[in-house]
């Protein structure tokens, strides 16, 4: 379940990396990129943070920045090509520009800043055009719907109009088309890409596909979790019960929903995966975070608690059974997990990950498992922590 601490801390930190070797672009906000970059000028720099994406920065808007050598540039590249069936998209969002455009009370709509009575009128028309082509969206009627859902959804889709996006694996049901595109159009290659990096790619099928229910905004969020159970102030997107495969987001931002879903989703996977087995919570929460590209607080700031002996000592973090209480100690948790699982995946390889995982979901326990699947990676558990700790500080 995605937590307040990510809520609040996901338009600071949308701009993550997990490679090794890269230029780092530091902005005045607080926040950094990292990849190549390919073009600098007076007014501007250019970085290429995967192989199918570059991000342009005003110079106006950038601190500093670092440059890596050639030879590390290749290393990078080659990474970026190396154990993936297709290259992973990164969502970068959230730019000072369209800030100032929300400000101003505008909604962006087919990258152009418009009025929201503009855009409900463009996409009436765009909707009924694209459903008379033939692309798949289709409105919905809960009158005529002969599936089997739940109360919680079917007491959503009583209120308003719905439509229906349809993929493999995913029917998303939407008000707003330009945020169903938003998880719809990457839904199928988070699903690749989940199930990948948990070895199950070939094995993981889906008789039922999964239910996504995006809410277009926090008004009517609240409004739909009155009575549900659920608290509105703490949860922007979650799965009530598995079996069923039902999603529930709350667009808060076009940032949010793209981070939230992956997170949702991984939840869901690994759920299936694991079956009656019980997945330690910080490996849960890393994976999620993870897979969404999302870490709760910065490199800077996890470094600095690590340095002033705040940090949650490993074997502590591996204990920790229910979500810490407090802002700063559920930040630490999020971090540090997710910190946690991408050293296990980028230091040592996606095949032992998934052994580590198969392990781990039999009850062996952390120091057994390490020593079975990486024991000619560390000498032992305390190596295994002291080479963590180097591989946060760096």
């Amino acid at each position: 379940m995605v937590k307040k601490i990510i809520i609040s801390m996901v338009f600071a930190l949308l701009f993550f990396s997990q490679q090794i070797f890269a230029d780092t672009v530091y902005l005045k906000n607080g926040n950094k990129v990292t990849g190549i970059v390919t073009k600098e000028t007076d007014g501007s720099v250019e970085i290429k943070i995967n192989p199918g994406a570059k991000v342009t920065f005003s110079k106006d808007d950038v601190k500093n920045i670092e440059m890596d050598s050639e030879e590390k540039h290749l290393k990078l590249e080659e990474g970026w090509g190396a154990g993936r069936n297709k290259s992973e998209v990164r969502e970068i969002t959230r730019e000072i520009f369209e800030e100032e455009q929300v400000k101003k009370g505008l909604v962006k709509y087919k990258d152009e800043w418009i009025t929201p009575d503009e855009k409900e009128r463009l996409q009436a028309v765009s909707l009924a055009e694209d459903v008379g082509k033939g692309s798949g969206e289709k409105r919905f009627s809960l009158k005529d719907d002969k599936a089997g859902r739940s109360d919680i959804a079917k007491k959503l889709l009583s209120k308003g109009n719905w439509f229906l996006r349809e993929s493999e694996h995913f029917s998303i049901f939407y008000r707003d088309l330009a945020q169903a595109k938003i998880v719809g159009d990457k839904a199928e290659y988070y699903f690749e890409k989940i199930t990948y990096d948990l070895g199950r790619e070939k094995d993981l099928k889906w008789d039922k596909k999964c239910q996504v229910f995006i809410v277009d905004s926090v008004d009517k969020w609240k409004d739909f979790l009155k009575g549900t159970g659920f608290n509105p102030a703490l949860i922007g997107g979650f799965v009530p019960n598995y079996g069923e495969k039902e999603m529930f987001l709350c667009a808060l931002s076009d940032g949010y929903l793209a981070l939230t879903f992956p997170h949702e989703l991984t939840h869901l996977i690994f759920k299936e995966v694991a079956g009656k087995n019980t997945i330690p919570l910080w490996l849960n929460e890393g994976l999620a975070n993870y897979e969404a590209n999302l870490t709760s607080i910065s490199n800077e700031l996890l470094t600095k608690s690590i340095k002033q002996g705040t940090h949650i000592l490993l074997g502590d973090l591996l204990r920790i059974a229910n979500y810490p209480e407090g802002k700063d100690a559920r930040e630490l948790f999020y971090a540090q997990s997710e910190k946690l699982v991408e050293f296990l995946i980028t230091q040592c390889g996606r095949e032992k990950f998934r052994k580590f995982c198969d392990m781990t979901l039999k009850d062996k326990s952390f120091k057994d498992t390490i020593a079975d699947v990486y024991g000619k990676d560390f000498k032992d558990i305390e190596d295994f922590n002291i080479k963590l700790v180097e591989y946060i500080v760096k």
